[in-house]
């Protein structure tokens, strides 16, 4: 009952005040005349980190400003802006980056669907955005402090998946006057955060276009997408996808937006392996898994809370079936009273040794083994890509390998005797098992018939196994 109760109240808070989604913008001139923005005051500093820069040239990745393939480790502090003080939000920054993490959603805008303190979206100590609810006539005192969190982002390695206007703004904070009001924004807001490296861009969140005519698109698509607009009219060339809304989606599944996401949102409660492998079978872009299950939360009612192993098949389930990455999520998106104690989680150390585990090997080069399979048998039931189901409800086996057949990473959600076809994997090959809840490895022998280890460390049957080419690099 406890843990129903919970679910219900987080699936209204995200959803509560959503009416914004439907608001009729008309096309017409900016109504106001706003005063001028004095440029942020930065610090000047040079950041030797990799950011997310652009996609990769096979449309599969995310490449840094050297490019070089970077794994996405994202976090999702959507309220951070507003609802941190600046020596909260340094201390936020220095743990996640000390965790492993190069990577957060957040809001431009606060909400109080999204984890703000008011839908006016001001901070928790009262600055608003704009003057007198304009977007476009802002606030110079908030704009400099969301300047500042972003540079302390950024001297800490992370890459802010920045949403401009969200589904909970919308309507809200962010009440635009017309069409081309939103374009100017757009123009604002990629000027005003034009020296930083560290921005992909991002708009949506839990977002359910209102109209009949998803490809004609509502108002409040038109408005996104004017903003788009204004942001590309000043030769930013950043990422930009759109996240619609739960239960399962992907981005290019709106025939709007498909022709317009650099990359696609991958957005699912279910097991991750079947909307990841859906999305990254119907577009060449890379398909992220960016939202799931939040730790210490789970969004479906009738289904067990959210565990560590939850957390681990999304992301493990993500990583061998396509995702350049993953993102985690936790109860503390809107940084509730304790926050702080909770910083360190179980869920959090798993995830960092899943993740470097996963960056000594050769990561950008894995696909999907799923068309002609080294895993021949003893891989379970796959979930259909909208199929309501718990995430610890699926046992199915993903693996994922390089197109010279080199690494084959294979992951086993539960304890179990798996079939190799040993044909389609190296002579001499070398192999390791990884306990993703503790990021330790021991030496495996290749057969056609291989069992799990028995019960990993934290007493669950997941594993991970990695197959090798012999020679210096293996595992």
């Amino acid at each position: 009952m406890l843990a129903t109760v919970a679910v219900v109240g987080f699936v209204l808070w995200r959803g509560a005040d959503q009416q914004g989604q439907d608001m009729t913008i008309p096309d017409s001139t900016p109504s106001s005349n706003p005063r001028a923005l004095p440029p942020a005051k930065s610090g000047g500093q040079q950041y030797d980190a990799p950011f997310v820069t652009a996609v990769s040239g096979d449309r599969r990745h995310f490449v840094d400003q050297a490019g070089q393939p970077l794994l996405v480790t994202g976090d999702a502090p959507w309220s951070l802006f507003v609802d941190l003080s600046p020596a909260e939000a340094r201390r936020y920054l220095e743990t996640r980056a000390e965790q492993g993490f190069n990577a957060m959603i957040v809001s431009l805008i606060g909400s109080e669907a999204n984890g703000g303190p008011s839908d006016d979206g001001a901070t928790y100590d009262g600055v608003a955005p704009f003057v007198e609810g304009d977007i476009l006539d802002w606030n110079p005192d908030y704009w400099q402090r969301v300047h500042d969190y972003l540079e302390l982002a950024a001297s800490r390695g992370v890459t802010a998946f920045l949403y401009p206007i969200d589904g909970w703004t919308i309507g809200n904070a962010f009440s635009p006057s017309s069409e081309r009001s939103c374009e100017e924004f757009g123009v604002r807001v990629a000027e005003y955060f034009a020296d930083l490296p560290n921005i992909v861009w991002v708009m949506g969140g839990d977002y359910f276009p209102a109209t009949d005519d998803l490809a004609e698109g509502s108002d409040v698509d038109h408005c996104m997408d004017d903003a788009l607009r204004g942001i590309r009219s000043t030769g930013d060339t950043r990422p930009f996808s759109m996240q619609l809304g739960y239960d399962k989606s992907i981005s290019t599944e709106n025939p709007f937006w498909a022709a317009r996401v650099d990359w696609n949102f991958v957005y699912t409660y279910y097991p991750t392996y079947a909307a990841v492998l859906e999305a990254y079978r119907a577009a060449d872009k890379p398909a992220l898994f960016a939202e799931g299950n939040y730790e210490g939360e789970n969004n479906q009612p009738e289904t067990p809370p959210t565990t560590d192993e939850t957390l681990r098949r999304q992301a493990l389930w993500a990583l061998t079936s396509g995702s350049p990455g993953d993102f985690y999520g936790s109860q503390d998106w809107r940084f509730e009273d304790g926050w702080q104690g909770r910083l360190e989680s179980a869920g959090t150390r798993q995830l960092k040794g899943i993740r470097d585990f996963f960056r000594t090997l050769p990561w950008s080069r894995l696909e999907p083994d799923d068309q002609r399979p080294v895993v021949t048998g003893g891989r379970g039931r796959p979930a259909a890509p909208a199929e309501s189901m718990d995430v610890l409800d699926s046992d199915y086996v993903t693996a994922a390998r390089t197109p010279d057949g080199g690494t084959t990473v294979v992951y086993i959600p539960t304890g179990r005797t798996i079939q190799l076809d040993m044909d389609r994997l190296p002579a001499s090959a070398t192999a390791v098992w990884f306990d993703p809840s503790s990021a330790r490895t021991s030496p495996a022998t290749v057969t056609s018939s291989m069992t799990t280890p028995g019960p990993n460390s934290s007493g669950d049957g997941d594993w991970v196994l990695v197959i090798r080419s012999p020679g210096p690099g293996s595992p």
